[in-house]
């Protein structure tokens, strides 16, 4: 009897919870965003990015798919050295992480990137980057080994 009580109560607050939202849509679903309206970068193959700190430069090699989509993103990212506002040599064996967040929401990916090197001097792939809403995503690359840098890429995607 206690089984089938508890049973009824979680579908009773289950359908009160699907009644109770005003929203016609849900996440996946969501209307398209105006992109034409938004401040972003805008994606083309080698966009590059000098670090707030001067000390590395960001190459934004690829996107997977192009441009980046609601959901799953895969990017690979070349980095380099710099010294005086030149571009130096690849920076292999970096320590580097990826942080998408939605400033419009205050909000950031639930689902954390993982980052590998490639095999190419200085480039690293980075997926999954869960961009999961439409709208503006800014994603920051931080660089933390050798030397401290980190550079934002900001995509409008729908």
């Amino acid at each position: 009897m206690r089984t089938i009580t508890m049973i009824s109560t979680a579908a009773a607050l289950f359908s009160v919870g699907a009644c109770a939202t005003n929203s016609s849509t849900s996440d996946n679903e969501q209307d398209p965003v105006d992109c034409s309206t938004q401040t972003a970068d805008t994606f083309t193959t080698g966009l590059d990015k000098q670090g707030v700190n001067g000390a590395v430069d960001f190459k934004l090699q690829s996107v997977d798919p192009a441009p980046s989509v609601r959901g799953n993103n895969t990017w690979v990212v070349q980095l380099s050295a710099m010294s005086a506002g030149v571009v130096g040599s690849p920076m292999d064996g970096a320590t580097i992480s990826a942080s998408p967040f939605m400033p419009a929401h205050q909000h950031g990916s639930p689902i954390t990137p993982v980052i590998t090197a490639t095999g190419n001097p200085g480039e690293y792939e980075i997926t999954p980057i869960n961009l999961w809403m439409p709208g503006v995503w800014q994603t920051t690359l931080t660089v933390t080994s050798g030397t401290a840098d980190r550079a934002v890429y900001s995509f409008c995607v729908n």
